[in-house]
């Protein structure tokens, strides 16, 4: 089904079309371990999805690297819903700062002409130890001058000229084979959500894997 690109109602930006089919290997389904839980009808269905593999890479993370849950989020700087739904994405650190790490991906999406030059930005500032700087202000919508602050404007001007060292198209190629094709969307242990999500939400799926895999040791 095709979708209009833009912003729409039901928090998320959308280009072409959603839940592309998939090329990725299937892990697994957990369908069963949801039974063994207090009933409710999101999670249960978030459990018995299929899931995939999302593979980290060079990707940037904030948490610990062995941490039990990951979250992989695919975001577009340009995008609103991905702006108001950072305050929740931090707020998920915060209360499992051992248990879950976040895998930032880029997808910036048509509708936003300047969302990859943004990520373009992003990636090279990483390269001078910079990219959560340049995550944070523009999620937060902050002027050019304090996103690239600190940074050596001659190298980032000349790496943002050149496309980068690849990771934007890589994440843009991955988010293609996961069938993303809008922002925010999640990877939660290879459970792929579409769509903005409450801190309950994220609790209610990071609390059953977390349970999950105690219950597999």
């Amino acid at each position: 089904m095709l979708f209009r690109r833009t912003t729409t109602a039901a928090g998320f930006c959308t280009s072409g079309l959603l839940l592309l089919a998939v090329s990725l290997p299937i892990l697994t389904s957990f369908g069963p371990f949801a039974n063994a839980q207090t009933p409710h009808p999101w999670l249960d269905a978030q459990l018995r999805k299929q899931r995939y593999a999302c593979p980290e890479g060079k990707s940037p993370v904030r948490g610990p690297e062995d941490a039990a849950v990951t979250v992989v989020e695919f975001a577009d700087y340009d995008c609103p819903y991905c702006a108001s739904d950072e305050p929740t994405v931090k707020k998920v650190l915060a209360a499992y700062p051992t248990q879950v790490k976040l895998v930032f991906k880029n997808l910036p999406l048509d509708v936003h002409p300047k969302g990859k030059e943004k990520a373009l930005v992003g990636e090279c500032m990483g390269l001078q130890g910079k990219f959560w700087q340049a995550h944070d202000a523009f999620l937060t919508g902050a002027p050019p001058k304090q996103v690239r602050a600190g940074v050596d404007e001659g190298k980032l001007n000349a790496c943002v000229s050149q496309g980068g060292e690849g990771q934007v198209d890589r994440d843009l190629a991955l988010a293609k084979r996961l069938g993303m094709a809008t922002t925010p969307s999640f990877v939660i242990d290879g459970i792929r959500i579409g769509g903005s999500m409450t801190f309950e939400q994220f609790k209610l799926l990071i609390d059953a894997e977390v349970a999950r895999k105690a219950g597999s040791q």
